[in-house]
């Protein structure tokens, strides 16, 4: 093989490697953004999670709570919970920060559905979601993490049936 064909064979390579190089670059670039873009993961009776509201805000928009218990956490700011019945709702400095819903009064839309999901509805109404973020952890508890971000949807599922839905994040709000 002459020194031309070498170095003309060499230059191909390092252009090939160069273009799957810039392909892997732009693959992980796109899925990075969309990981950015997806960090509402849930909302509940239309309010997205990390939506800042009042106390009066809260009572407006979801009503008045069976219970509401206050906390100063010192450096981790104010914490607030709303309990309706078996639902929660926290809030870290007015952020809503967690939510448990375990009955049919409130609706939850999550990032990657057409559609809101509600307890009562049954696990197919999942399906649209990409498979490999779901995971079993726990006797009739499915997870939607979400690592990137530190957040995760946990669905207790009861005979094919959804009956919880909870979001909870270790994303610092402050």
């Amino acid at each position: 093989m002459t020194r031309r064909i070498k170095n003309f064979l060499l230059i191909m390579l390092f252009n090939d490697m160069v273009m799957k190089t810039k392909i892997k670059f732009i693959t992980m670039l796109a899925v990075f953004l969309s990981c950015m873009s997806a960090n509402a993961q849930v909302s509940v009776n239309g309010i997205e999670v990390f939506s800042k509201l009042t106390k009066n805000e809260v009572f407006e928009i979801f009503g008045q709570p069976d219970e509401y218990k206050r906390q100063d956490s010192g450096d981790n700011g104010v914490d607030e919970r709303y309990y309706y019945g078996e639902n929660m709702l926290h809030f870290n400095e007015n952020f809503l920060y967690e939510v448990t819903i375990c009955d049919n009064r409130f609706i939850v839309k999550l990032y990657g559905l057409e559609r809101n999901i509600a307890i009562g509805d049954k696990i197919s109404a999942l399906e649209p979601l990409i498979v490999e973020k779901m995971t079993w952890y726990e006797k009739n508890w499915y997870s939607i993490c979400y690592p990137d971000l530190d957040e995760q949807v946990n669905f207790e599922i009861i005979d094919g049936i959804i009956t919880c839905i909870c979001f909870s994040t270790t994303s610092s709000l402050l």
